[in-house]
C-alpha cells in the first residue's frame, strides 16, 4: 500500500512547530501499514543533511527545486487559494499516480491542494489544514502583527476544502470554522507523541527556579516575549526568585536581548532542555492554530505556566495553563514562587490533562487512518 503526501516544507530536523507535526502525521501513516511517498514543494530550501534524513525517514522522497517555488499575490489585501501552488507539483504528483499504486493522497496546506483535483474521486483525498488562512490578515491585524506568510479569504479557503474527502483541522474552535465553509468532514486531530514524562526536579535549596521558554522566532512568539519583557521589568521581585532561559531561534529577536534573559540559543536536544527547567513557560498572545510548545511541554510532563491563547485546542481545568493575560502569567508564576508545592501539583495536572489529550488523538487516527495488512517497510 503506498501513500502520496505533499508538504511546502522539509519534515527535517523537526524544529519548527510544522515541521513536528508533518513528521508525525507521516510516521503514523507508515506506521499504519503504508509506503509514504513525499514530495517536498522547494518553499524553504534544503540542505544535503536535511535531505539525507528524508531519505532514510520515508521510502520515497522527491525534492523540487526552490526556483519552481511560486509566491505571489494576486489581489492587493489578499492572496487567492492558488497563488502559491506551482503547476511542477501537480505534473509530479500525477507522474507518481500514475507510476505506483497509491491508495491514500494528503496535502498539508490549503495553499498547496490543487494538485488534489486530478485525483480520482474514489481514493481518500486529506488535506492537513495546520491553520486557519481565511482573514489570517485580519486577525493579525487584531492582534497588532502585520500580515506575512500566506492569507486568503474564507470563500478562497472554501475551494480548497471541497478538494478533500477529509479535512483536518489541528484544534476544534478550528474545525468548527471550516465545517462552516465546507460539507466535506471534518475532525480534529492535533499532536499524537507519546508521553515521556521527565523524572520532577527536586528543588535546590535557595536556588532560582529555572524558567525557561523555547520557541521559534516568527513575528507572534517575538510579539509575546515583548509582552513577557514588558511584565518582568514590573516585577523585579519575580526576577530576583526565577532564572529566566530562552532557548531556539527566539533567541536572535530584538526581545531576547533583554540582560535577565540567558540565551541558550539552539538546543541540542529538546528533551535535555525541558529536563533542566523547573517551570515552563508559553506567554503567546493571539495567533490560530495548535500552540506546539505548549503541547510538547506536556508531553515531557514539565509544570507550564501559559495564556488561555496559548491552550487553544488543549482541554485543560488548572488556572494556570489559561492565564488571561501575560500579565496574568506572571502573577501566576509568582504564586509559584511563593509556594513551590504547587509546582509539583501543577505538574501532577499537565500529565493528567496529556494523558487524556492523547487518548482523544489516537481515536480520531484510528478512524481517519485505518491499518492495513501490509508488510512494515525495511527502515521503520
Amino acid at each position: 500500500m503506498h501513500a502520496l503526501v505533499t508538504a511546502p516544507i522539509p519534515s527535517h530536523p523537526q524544529n519548527h512547530g510544522n515541521r513536528a507535526r508533518v513528521y508525525a502525521v507521516c510516521r503514523e501513516i507508515q506506521a499504519r501499514g503504508y509506503q509514504l511517498h513525499y514530495v517536498y514543494t522547494g518553499l524553504e530550501g534544503l540542505s544535503e543533511e536535511q535531505e539525507q534524513a528524508m531519505r532514510e525517514a520515508w521510502e520515497h522522497v522527491y525534492v523540487l527545486p526552490r526556483e519552481l517555488v511560486i509566491k505571489k499575490r494576486s489581489k492587493r489585501r489578499h492572496h487567492l487559494i492558488d497563488d502559491w501552488h506551482s503547476p511542477a507539483v501537480t505534473k509530479l504528483t500525477n507522474r507518481i499516480l500514475d507510476i505506483w499504486d497509491i491508495k491514500l493522497c494528503l496535502a498539508n496546506y490549503v495553499w498547496q491542494s490543487a494538485w488534489l483535483d486530478a485525483v480520482p474521486a474514489d481514493m481518500p483525498r486529506y488535506i492537513d489544514t495546520h491553520d486557519v488562512f481565511g482573514n489570517r490578515h485580519k486577525a493579525l491585524k487584531r492582534d497588532g502583527l502585520e500580515p506575512s506568510w500566506f492569507y486568503t479569504t474564507p470563500k478562497e479557503e472554501a475551494k480548497a476544502l471541497a478538494r478533500a474527502s477529509h479535512v483536518i483541522a489541528i484544534q476544534d474552535e478550528e474545525a468548527k470554522t471550516f465545517r462552516g465553509l465546507t460539507d466535506t468532514p471534518v475532525c480534529t486531530l492535533g499532536f499524537f507523541d507519546p508521553p515521556n514524562f521527565l523524572k520532577a526536579k527536586a528543588p535546590e535549596r535557595g536556588a532560582k527556579l529555572k524558567v525557561g521558554y523555547i520557541a521559534s522566532d516568527n513575528p507572534i512568539n517575538v510579539n509575546a516575549l515583548k509582552g513577557l519583557s514588558d511584565a518582568l521589568k514590573a516585577r523585579p521581585a519575580l526576577m530576583e526568585q526565577c532564572e529566566f532561559n530562552l532557548a531556539g531561534p527566539i533567541c536572535n529577536t530584538g526581545p531576547a536581548e533583554e540582560a535577565f534573559y540567558n540565551r541558550l540559543g539552539f538546543v541540542p536536544s529538546v528533551e535535555g532542555f525541558y529536563a533542566d527547567m523547573d517551570i515552563v513557560l508559553n506567554p503567546n498572545v493571539g495567533g490560530t492554530g495548535l500552540k506546539i510548545k505548549s503541547v510538547e511541554a506536556l508531553r515531557f510532563g514539565r509544570p507550564l505556566v501559559a495564556t488561555s491563547d496559548a491552550m487553544i485546542g488543549i482541554p485543560t481545568e488548572h488556572p494556570l495553563h489559561a492565564c488571561p493575560s501575560i500579565n496574568g502569567l506572571c502573577d501566576g508564576l509568582m504564586t509559584l514562587v511563593t509556594d513551590p508545592c504547587e509546582v509539583a501539583v501543577l505538574q501532577q495536572s499537565g500529565q493528567e490533562i496529556y494523558n487524556a489529550y492523547l487518548k482523544a488523538q489516537f481515536e480520531t487516527l484510528d478512524l481517519l487512518f485505518p491499518r492495513v495488512d501490509a508488510p512494515k517497510a525495511a527502515n521503520q
